[in-house]
């Protein structure tokens, strides 16, 4: 199967995350959300937006990609600053729209969307698609859930101590990254890598505690962490082997 021809996208894309991120200040952003359509803000950000995306294309016979990709941003953007409020998920979904739209163009335009879904279809066919994705979803939230039991005894006798209270979820976020990380590199090939991570873990993660007397914390956060790391090592090992 021929490979898509994506030069006209990587220049969309540029110039998307330029107006977008590197060109908006957060006050532009913040008072776009605050005030919608009566904002100068929303204006000036969309002759930015149409401005960095003619200067990335640099060929003026393109001026309608501009117009459609552009007023679809405003769209968008005037819909997202009527929710009057902003989070992580629409945040991620404001950004999801744009680039669909974004790849809607691209594909029409350069006449590859057969072409595009044939090169979809194979990939969701693929076994070692599939395979994958069941190792990053269980190392995620499952994996979570299993050392959280795992370990539930250790930690409910700490739930009565006096140990300083960290940041909410940041233990399990922390957990579901380093063991996303290491099966990553275990796939690629990269075991020198994990190396380096464990290091990097320890000395963050177990710095506070060279100097604490609470040996059970200590304890607690060690035995964690090394179930993470081993959930994750044994996972890599097994897909690695499943689909090479």
């Amino acid at each position: 199967m021929d490979a898509l021809n994506v030069d006209l996208l990587l220049k969309i894309l540029v110039a998307h995350f330029l107006s977008d991120f590197i060109f908006q200040p957060n006050k532009w952003a913040t008072e776009k959300d605050k005030h919608g359509f009566k904002s100068w803000h929303l204006y000036v950000h969309l002759i930015i937006t149409a401005s960095t995306l003619f200067i990335c294309l640099w060929d003026f016979k393109l001026w309608y990609l501009v117009l459609i990709i552009s007023l679809f941003h405003f769209i968008i953007d005037l819909i997202k600053s009527s929710i009057k409020r902003t989070n992580i998920w629409i945040f991620v979904t404001d950004q999801l729209f744009h680039l669909l739209i974004i790849i809607a163009v691209w594909l029409v335009y350069t006449n590859q969307s057969e072409k595009f879904f044939d090169l979809l279809n194979s990939h969701i066919n693929n076994p070692k698609f599939w395979w994958l994705l069941l190792a990053y979803t269980l190392l995620t939230i499952p994996s979570s859930v299993l050392i959280g039991k795992m370990t539930n005894k250790w930690s409910n006798e700490l739930s009565g101590s006096n140990k300083t209270k960290g940041l909410e979820n940041a233990g399990k976020w922390i957990g579901i990254i380093e063991r996303v990380l290491i099966f990553t590199f275990i796939i690629v090939n990269q075991l020198s890598v994990i190396g380096f991570l464990i290091a990097a873990k320890s000395v963050f993660r177990f710095g506070d505690l060279k100097d604490s007397t609470d040996q059970k914390k200590t304890e607690y956060i060690i035995i964690g962490t090394f179930i993470s790391f081993l959930l994750a090592i044994i996972m890599g090992l097994i897909i690695q082997y499943i689909i090479k």
